[in-house]
Formats: structure tokens, sequence, C-alpha cells
């Protein structure tokens, strides 16, 4: 074999063993930043952390790429835990909304999205009423902040899979708040 055909074999499996790398450090990565306790506030999370990455990349036409906690420009910045059925803020979590809060006003940030959808033992129309009272509770407290309208955008989902894990893991009793960068 000659050595210019050896060199782009091997080169070759050099981009095969990125390819290999580079998923498993997106899942790492994506790992240790649901695993910070400054991720989430409220009451533990209900869902296996590990498993719920696993399983995500367990269901077809699913990458580890796409593991970014990110929803297109806007980044992951904390996840509310609620108590089932319960929708007031928990207080620990009024100090992490106070500095998404600040952040845009000052406008190191750009519009925080707010996404909340819940799973009760009931029908849906109770999920829905459940997760839409918990947004308006974050809208409250952004409000009663002076944090104008337009600086958040609320979404209201009947499907509790995560966009972050699409259906491999439900997250009944969260919300999901994201920034976006700044203008």
């Amino acid at each position: 074999m000659s050595k210019c055909r050896s060199g782009k074999i091997a080169g070759l499996f050099a981009v095969a063993a990125l390819c290999l790398i580079k998923p498993a450090q997106a899942i790492e990565s994506v790992i240790q930043r649901l695993s910070n306790p400054d991720m989430h506030c409220g009451y533990q999370p209900t869902f296996d952390l590990f498993n719920g990455v696993v399983n995500a990349l367990s269901e077809s036409q699913s990458t580890a790429a796409s593991l970014t906690l990110r929803r297109e420009d806007r980044r992951l910045e904390l996840l509310i835990h609620f108590k089932p059925g319960q929708s007031e803020i928990p207080s620990n979590c009024l100090p992490k909304l106070e500095v998404l809060n600040e952040a845009a006003k000052a406008g190191k940030s750009g519009p925080i999205l707010i996404r909340s959808s819940t799973q009760t033992e009931g029908s849906a129309e109770l999920d829905l009423a459940v997760a839409s009272q918990r947004l308006d509770a974050i809208q409250h407290y952004f409000r009663d902040n002076r944090l104008a309208r337009k600086a958040f955008v609320l979404e209201l989902h009947p499907d509790t899979s995560s966009p972050l894990f699409g259906d491999a893991v439900r997250l009944p009793n969260m919300v999901e708040i994201y920034s976006s960068p700044a203008n």
C-alpha cells in the first residue's frame, strides 16, 4: 500500500474517532450542566438525568449533537421544579429569577423564554390549567419586578416532553427558562 493511501486511511480513522468523541463530549457537557445545582431550584427533579440522556439518544432520529440545552438561539438558564399540582414559585427560586430579571433589564440578555407544561393524574384540561397557573405566577413575578412585558415570551404546552430530550423524558412539574442573546 502506498504512503499516500495509508495516510488517507489513517486520516479517515482519525475523523471517525473524532466523530465518536464529539457526541460523548456533548453528552458529558449536558450531564455536567444539568447536574449543576445552580441550574435547578424548587423541589427535587423527578427524572433520572443519566437515563434521560441515554433514552433521548436511543430514540430514532436522535443525535448527541441535539442535546445542547438550547432552543434555537436561546440557552437554558433555569429549571424550576414545582410540587405536583402547585403553582406557587418556590422561595429558593426567587434569587435566581432576580438575576435573570436584572440581566434582561440591563440589556445583558434578550427576551427570556418561559416554557411550562404539566401532567397530572387528571384531564388534559387540568394539566393545561396548572401549567398556565405556573406561567402566570412567573409572569406576575417579572411584572411586579418591573420587567417589561416585551422582555419575556410565554409558552404553554399540552405536551410534557422537554425540547431538551424529546419524548424520552417527561418533566411533569417543571418550568424551563431560557435566555436570549442580547441585541
